[in-house]
């Protein structure tokens, strides 16, 4: 499929050949028959219906493409006056400090934050629509030495240990979009410890044709009814005067989990802590694979 993009692909399986041809289905063709369950007519409307799916597939992805051009193109320009607007308010409020009282001191603070949020937010939704995009090479990736990069950039308070329970295994991944994947978890857990001192526990065991990998914290936890919502873009549970959030980490975790054709989830109560798990494939092959493990798994 990678050889030849744009030939849509029409499988012939032998017989009781099912399992094959959904398979070949999941890594690239556009429609399978199986030997002995076919005949002219029917192989006519297989290549036709084959022809007119790969010509909507390539018709939705020059949609999407362009929608990610344009969602880029906003933010990029949106980004330059939120920067002149923070560092105008900062001006003001260093040359003016001996002119202004606290209340104006404290609109200015505000101004000030308020614009960061922004900036973050935008940023988010960048991150968010280059997932899938990025053309980076499947390498194979030591999730234990990843995972201590992970916890060194997000830099956890003195108080909060990250305490990793198994040895982790290697995999063929993106390692910038994995890497995504520990870095907003661990943030989150950081982010919602609401204490000082708490624990993050990562672990990771075989699941059949999956490791599955976890990510658990002493937190604030979360009501079981929020599970879902937690998950959607620009979607937080709590209370933004209190914790800062876009609301896109945990989007973005879903969609490069889903892209790699896993499913994340979540265990949690309120003031018991929350436990992250999602799956990831332990063998991954070619990247059309991945893009369709995608579409397959779009409401997982």
């Amino acid at each position: 499929d990678e050889k030849f993009p744009h030939i849509a692909k029409v499988v012939i399986t032998g017989e009781y050949g099912e399992d094959i041809g959904l398979k070949a289905v999941t890594m690239g063709a556009q429609e399978y028959l199986v030997k002995g369950e076919y005949n002219a007519i029917t192989l006519k409307k297989s290549i036709n219906y084959a022809l007119e799916r790969k010509g909507a597939q390539e018709q939705l992805q020059s949609i999407n493409d362009e929608l990610n051009d344009f969602t880029h193109i906003v933010c990029h320009d949106l980004k330059a006056p939120l920067r002149g607007i923070s560092s105008l308010a900062k001006w003001v409020a260093e040359d003016y400090a001996d002119k202004l009282d606290d209340n104006g001191k404290e609109q200015l603070e505000l101004l000030v934050s308020r614009t960061e949020c922004m900036y973050e937010l935008i940023e988010g939704v960048m991150q968010y629509s280059r997932v899938g995009r990025a053309n980076e090479q499947l390498v194979d990736v030591d999730l234990n030495k990843l995972l201590s990069e992970a916890v060194d950039m997000v830099a956890p308070p003195d108080g909060i240990m990250v305490t990793i329970e198994s040895d982790l295994p290697t995999i063929k991944c993106e390692r910038t979009r994995i890497m995504q994947v520990f870095q907003n978890l661990l943030s989150n857990a950081i982010k919602y410890m609401g204490k000082d001192a708490g624990q993050i526990t990562i672990d990771c065991v075989e699941d059949g044709n999956f490791w599955r990998l976890s990510v658990a914290d002493t937190g604030i936890g979360i009501d079981e009814k929020n599970f879902e919502k937690i998950f959607q873009i620009f979607q937080t549970v709590s209370d933004r005067s209190n914790y800062e959030s876009t609301g896109i980490g945990l989007t973005i975790v879903k969609k490069i989990v889903q892209m790699y054709g896993g499913k994340i989830w979540l265990e949690s109560e309120p003031g018991l802590g929350s436990k992250f798990s999602f799956t990831l494939p332990k063998n991954q092959t070619s990247k059309t694979r991945v893009e369709l493990a995608c579409q397959i798994n779009g409401k997982g």
